[in-house]
């Protein structure tokens, strides 16, 4: 990812005051920019940021429209609408908010990242009378470290189209005595589904066809794990070639062809399900690398609670795991050719 900061600032959103305290200078340090770099690129990339669209009408399409122009202000007005928010609903906590103007990959956005505060200690100096003093002191209101993510981002693309293109990463809080998200409605955004969103629901609907036409085995499926991973490996080695074009995902119609294509009952019942989920089969299919990694091993637990990772290559691997079918409906895990 090419990631470049042009404008940068940072407004305090600590609700123990009474108001933001906002900047009216723009961030310069290279280790402040490099520290927001390492974070927008995380957050703009995370597996839970998804697409949304920005009405024109919506109040961020308006500051976005301007921010080139008026990004101290722009930012400003949104530091003071957040903070709002904030001091209304107690259950969304505390933090700095970065609003920046940047370039991913070529692209303009005019950005913001929410960075909710941590608890530490650190070490603290003072003179008492002619004695040096060290102590260590609680600290409430640390940012996350240089590797960390921030908790809350947008980033809308800039530019002549209206509505605006935009990423979102937002999270759910207590409000009004429920778990949800806040951010996208405070924005105006019509959000659609992040690429995690996206994969679990498709893996969910596999699992309902399945179920439908293969009906309980006592085992997960682990055709949708074994073929997203399959055309990550792939992606990945493509990329890695000399002079290898820009690789485009898969469409989701090839996850189908490969899971249901002998089976046209079944796959036309994934098609229909998807649909409903608003996800077509031409959309390119979501593989985030942490999901990736989490699907490489299908888990297995015994009613004794005993629990076995199995790599999803060799999950059908009938010469290496055997699954065998009881009359009660249990089954039985026989594993071969083990080295003591």
């Amino acid at each position: 990812m090419d990631l470049e900061i042009q404008k940068a600032v940072l407004h305090i959103l600590d609700t123990h005051v009474d108001a933001p305290v906002t900047s009216e200078t723009l961030l310069e340090s290279e280790d402040a920019l490099a520290y927001l770099s390492g974070i927008a690129g995380r957050a703009f990339a995370g597996e839970e940021t998804k697409p949304c669209i920005l009405p024109a009408d919506a109040s961020l399409a308006a500051e976005a429209a301007r921010a080139e122009e008026d990004f101290l202000p722009a930012t400003v007005r949104l530091a003071e609408q957040w903070f709002a928010r904030l001091t209304a609903q107690p259950g969304i906590p505390a933090g700095d908010a970065a609003f920046l103007l940047l370039s991913i990959d070529g692209r303009d956005y005019f950005a913001a990242l929410k960075l909710n505060y941590k608890v530490g200690v650190a070490h603290y100096f003072e003179m008492r009378g002619t004695a040096p003093s060290n102590d260590i002191v609680r600290q409430a209101t640390l940012l996350p470290g240089a590797g960390g993510k921030a908790d809350e981002a947008f980033f809308v693309e800039l530019g002549p189209q209206a509505p605006y293109r935009m990423r979102l990463l937002e999270k759910k809080y207590d409000i009004d005595g429920h778990k949800q998200p806040y951010l996208g409605r405070m924005l105006g955004a019509q959000p659609g589904l992040s690429p995690k969103e996206k994969l679990d629901t498709i893996r969910a609907v596999a699992a309902e066809v399945n179920q439908q036409f293969y009906g309980a085995t006592g085992v997960d499926e682990p055709e949708v794990a074994a073929a997203v991973c399959a055309e990550y490996r792939a992606a990945k080695a493509a990329a890695s070639r000399p002079d290898a074009p820009p690789w485009d995902p898969a469409p989701i119609g090839e996850l189908c062809e490969t899971l249901y294509g002998d089976l046209p009952h079944a796959r036309e019942a994934f098609t229909k399900a998807l649909a409903e989920h608003d996800i077509a089969l031409d959309e390119p299919l979501p593989i985030p690398p942490a999901a990736v990694r989490r699907m490489e091993k299908q888990s297995l637990r015994s009613a004794d609670g005993v629990e076995i990772k199995v790599p999803v290559d060799v999950y059908r691997d009938q010469s290496a795991l055997e699954f065998i079918q009881n009359p009660d409906g249990t089954v039985n895990l026989l594993i071969k050719n083990v080295l003591v």
